[in-house]
């Protein structure tokens, strides 16, 4: 019961028990065979078998009847059952779903063992009645023949009674770009926990997206607990999302396919000109994918029941424009010819159309000519011109000239997927499964800054992820499994700069830290303006021109199921390490580079402007000294009990206990910090006039 899983007076306890968590995607296949009295058939053989993909365990039932086979993966099974004196009994085809706890009960006739007794398996086990956890399943089936906008599985969790999108995005995203908030049973979106094939998949540090998104084409299918689950799951405190990954089996498979969409194939909007080209939309999704044996003829894996493969490659091609209306000055403005608002001819209904007309500080009054007398030759003010485009041609009307146009943005997203399964043994069986995406955009405007009105500056934002994960599944004795699971998983973000950018060697620019501001054009935001369409701005910011973030995680789990006498015991524990390795995005007073605000509101300076940029009147400026990354680093162990008791053939008790002890969320280097009240100091605190001056 997860309400006890953080009693730490039992935890070391726990901590005694060898080290152990069943991959989260396992199934089980469990039950009591029985003789047509109802007694319980002791030492029976009960036999579970997948032939498509090689496997077949063989246990015996206990002295009370049951049987337990865990450490299953999602698929279709055979179930066989013999003893001496009885017919024998096969159910044919007991579909199995992730996560799957299914209980097939077994009622033995008396006969030859010679005479089968054989039932349909898609009638078995069909009435969840081993576990009282709140799920919903997400097949095969429905994954590959639903049709997602954006074709990203997570889309899919809304089938789930209880599930919501909160992710904003009617079209699913892949890489960066993809969100996962969705709130299950009204918990937070960044509560849930998404595991792939057992192994963790979230972004840490964020929560709101995946490390991989994996194709749909290789997904065979998932599983979205929503509530009261059992101890085995943990981490997060909302809904939990198991996704298994598809496997080989003995015969070849594959698909190919493409997805289009273009702007030949669109309406057109209503208010566009029909004799216009519509604006650019391309996209482009196409793979493939390949599963079967790994064999040799005639020298390895000959029966092809030994060593299987799937592979998958997906590839996504995004050429979308986006459309800019942006007020800016008009064309006579940037030589310092303020008439077009002296007074302005196309005012804001109600407003003053001498409201943006420059005032010369010294005086409070007009400037003569409405000229304002800058120096064109100044380096610094080209410098910051160059980050505001022209009017375009049409659009250059004075006191409301716009910048009109549309930019692409593409996207490429390339993803692999490998998983290999081998048996070993009959007892033995290992999963190698490596994932990587590629994923390259560049933006329309400057990327997580505190402005960005233009194209005239963009970023190259690249975020490759990568997911491993190696697993071992062992039969220790007819009654004891230990499965261990290992993975790896991690993305990266690498950010430059596009465009205009870069300080010009002649700028004169002063810095209050030195250093040039990394030689990068500082921010520039201008408020207000009816003329300006409220204010814009530009800022390329913080963008580091190489690595940004990266978050490797390493999970280690390890399993051990055991079934003694009507108990069906799982036990062990779960660890992760992780880091969080980024850069602080501290922007609201500017970054390396520096960020100028001219305010019209500032009756000391002309109370336009764009005309205080030409005059180089800054209302604020605000600069960050470096660039700090922090190396954030965490841990988790969360060692679990859970007990199934089988106490009567209409009853069935989930027992358990999890706790979870969550390490110091800490920076290596110690750079973090925060504001402690206790540790000011009035004394040597900064006073502010009581005149306001």
């Amino acid at each position: 019961m997860r309400s006890l899983s953080r009693l730490a007076c039992v935890s070391l306890l726990l901590l005694c028990l060898p080290a152990a968590v069943l991959a989260q995607t396992a199934g089980s296949i469990t039950g009591t065979v029985r003789d047509s009295s109802g007694a319980v058939l002791p030492k029976a053989q009960v036999t579970v078998s997948d032939t498509s993909k090689g496997f077949s365990r063989t246990i015996p039932t206990n002295s009370d009847g049951e049987y337990l086979v865990a450490g299953l993966g999602a698929g279709t099974y055979d179930v066989t059952v013999t003893a001496g004196g009885f017919k024998k009994y096969e159910a044919k085809g007991v579909v199995l779903d992730v996560a799957q706890k299914a209980r097939v009960d077994v009622a033995m006739e008396i006969g030859e063992a010679s005479i089968a007794v054989t039932v349909e398996g898609t009638s078995v086990a069909q009435v969840e009645t081993q576990s009282s956890d709140l799920a919903g399943t997400v097949s095969g089936k429905e994954i590959s023949q639903l049709q997602l906008n954006g074709r990203n599985f997570t889309q899919l969790v809304t089938l789930v009674p209880g599930v919501s999108n909160q992710t904003g995005q009617d079209e699913g995203q892949v890489g960066i770009d993809a969100n996962v908030s969705y709130s299950i049973n009204g918990g937070r979106v960044e509560y849930n926990n998404w595991e792939l094939d057992g192994g963790d998949n979230m972004d840490n540090g964020s929560n709101s997206t995946l490390n991989v998104y994996p194709s749909l084409d290789a997904i065979a299918e998932f599983k979205v607990l929503t509530s009261n689950y059992g101890a085995q799951y943990g981490r997060s405190g909302s809904g939990t999302v198991e996704v298994e990954t598809k496997s080989g089996t003995n015969s070849f498979h594959g698909t190919a396919y493409e997805f289009v969409r273009n702007e030949k194939f669109n309406a057109s909007n209503y208010f566009d000109d029909p004799a216009a080209p519509k604006p650019g939309y391309k996209k482009n999704d196409f793979g493939y994918s390949l599963g079967g044996p790994v064999f040799i003829p005639g020298h390895y894996n000959t029966n092809k029941q030994k060593t299987f493969f799937f592979w998958s490659q997906e590839w996504r091609r995004d050429r979308v424009a986006r459309l800019f209306n942006q007020a800016v000055p008009y064309s006579a403005e940037r030589t310092g010819d303020f008439n077009d608002v002296c007074p302005n001819p196309n005012p804001n209904p109600g407003a003053d159309p001498f409201a943006d007309c420059p005032r010369d500080p010294s005086t409070g009054n007009f400037y003569p000519g409405n000229l304002v007398p800058f120096n064109p030759a100044d380096p610094n003010v080209q410098a910051l011109l160059s980050l505001i485009p022209l009017a375009t041609a049409g659009q250059d009307i004075p006191g409301r000239a716009h910048f009109n146009g549309t930019v692409g943005t593409p996207v490429d997203w390339r993803e692999e997927l490998i998983r290999v399964d081998h048996n070993l043994t009959n007892n033995n069986r290992v999963t190698f499964r490596y994932i990587h995406d590629s994923w390259k955009k560049t933006t329309d405007v400057p990327l997580w800054t505190n402005a960005g009105s233009f194209p005239t500056s963009r970023t190259d934002f690249k975020g490759p992820g990568l997911a491993m994960l190696a697993r071992m599944s062992s039969t220790l004795s007819p009654t004891l499994l230990n499965e261990f699971v290992f993975s790896y998983t991690t993305d990266h973000i690498v950010l430059n700069n596009v465009g205009i950018w870069k300080r010009p060697a002649n700028t004169t620019f002063g810095d209050l830290f030195g250093g040039n501001g990394g030689g990068i054009l500082p921010g520039i935001n201008i408020t207000g303006g009816n003329a300006y369409g409220g204010g814009f701005g530009q800022d390329v910011g913080y963008i580091p021109n190489g690595p940004y973030n990266s978050n490797p995680t390493y999970t280690y789990r390890d399993n051990i199921s055991k079934i003694v006498g009507k108990h069906n015991l799982a036990f062990g524990a779960y660890f992760v390490a992780a880091q969080k390795n980024e850069f602080g995005g501290e922007l609201s007073a500017g970054s390396i580079p520096g960020y100028l605000t001219f305010d019209p509101s500032n009756t000391k300076y002309t109370r336009n402007g764009f005309a205080d940029l030409l005059l180089g009147n800054i209302s604020s400026f605000g600069q960050q000294d470096k660039h700090v990354k922090y190396y954030n680093r965490y841990k988790i162990l969360e060692p679990y009990f859970q007990d199934d008791w089988h106490v009567s053939n209409h009853l069935t008790l989930n027992l358990g206990l999890r706790i979870s002890l969550f390490g110091t969320y800490r920076d290596r280097l110690r750079q973090a910090f925060n504001f402690d009240p206790a540790k000011y100091d009035f004394n040597r605190g900064t006073n502010v006039d009581s005149s306001g001056v």
